[in-house]
């Protein structure tokens, strides 16, 4: 079973499904940021967000964040808030970038699968997404954030009036190419729930 972390803070922030299985424990809202999809294919995307949803852990809502949603992220906190009559716990989870482990001839040769590992890279279009969320919650006065979730918070807040070129020239963008780069830099503001609530917590 994964430790659990950061269970004081209301806001949390961590990186990739195995992030997410230490800090959502008792959380109401997981905001699951993928900024870049890997594929230009919209079929693709909708497959790799599918099994990055069956991997997060059971029991919060699950939502899509990037860029363009963050005020709808903190707008949807303030609801559930409201419908509780309590505070709502979010954890904020950035997808990262995977690079499948290269395999050399000998391990091809005897069949050898290249698996994606749990852990992702850093990729700065998700940190600069997960940072826009929690901003955007600090906005509204959901600011008890862990020293992750701050971190990131201030990542957004430095680099902001820069985030367009950012995100274009990272190592993120390279995949799905830069087109499909600056059509997610200009993602709407709609919420996008992946997963309804399966706690009644």
């Amino acid at each position: 079973m994964a430790e659990r972390t950061q269970e004081q803070y209301q806001v949390r922030f961590a990186w990739g499904t195995g992030g997410a299985a230490r800090v959502a424990h008792g959380a109401h809202l997981l905001v699951w940021v993928d900024v870049l999809p890997a594929s230009a294919d919209p079929a693709a995307q909708r497959r790799a967000l599918a099994d990055a949803t069956d991997a997060l852990p059971e029991g919060p809502e699950v939502v899509l964040g990037h860029l363009g949603n963050a005020a709808a992220v903190a707008e949807r906190v303030t609801g559930l808030q409201a419908e509780r009559g309590d505070r709502c716990v979010v954890a904020v989870v950035a997808a990262g970038l995977h690079h499948p482990p290269a395999l050399d001839d000998a391990a091809v040769a005897a069949g050898e699968s290249a698996d994606v590992p749990d852990a992702p890279d850093f990729a700065v279009d998700d940190l600069l997404g997960a940072g826009a969320v929690v901003d955007a919650l600090v906005a509204v006065g959901i600011d008890h954030t862990s020293p992750e979730a701050a971190a990131a918070c201030a990542a957004w807040t430095g680099l902001r009036r820069g985030v367009r070129h950012l995100v274009t020239a990272s190592e993120s963008a390279a995949g799905p190419g830069r087109d499909a780069a600056h059509a997610a830099l200009a993602a709407g503001p709609e919420l996008v729930v992946l997963r309804e609530s399966r706690s009644r917590a």
